[in-house]
């Protein structure tokens, strides 16, 4: 770089004041993002709600399958006791299909 074009440089910057100001842009996303942001980490905090009430479902479903009996050592009766519905549909499905 020459001299000359460095001496010219700083000219300019004495003619406007020493520093050049560069305009920023206004800030338009901000808000919108600040309400999203909001708005996800209430949808997230259901989410996680809905999630640990499912997960206590599904353990109290495991621990009540746990303390049955095992399959092997039970017959069909003790298997439909406590199905009603499954009962039900075992006994109309034998009434259709009677000879």
């Amino acid at each position: 770089i020459s001299r000359d074009c460095i001496k010219g440089s700083s000219g300019i910057n004495a003619e406007y004041g020493g520093a050049v100001q560069v305009p920023r842009p206004e800030d338009t996303a901000s808000a919108g993002i600040a309400a999203m942001e909001a708005s996800f980490k209430t949808e997230m905090s259901e989410y996680v709600a809905g999630a640990e009430e499912r997960i206590s479902h599904f353990e109290a479903t495991l621990a009540a399958l746990a303390a049955e009996k095992p399959l092997k050592d039970m017959t069909v009766s003790e298997y439909l006791a406590d199905k009603p519905d499954l009962c039900a549909k075992i006994e109309a499905d034998i009434e259709t299909r009677k000879l």
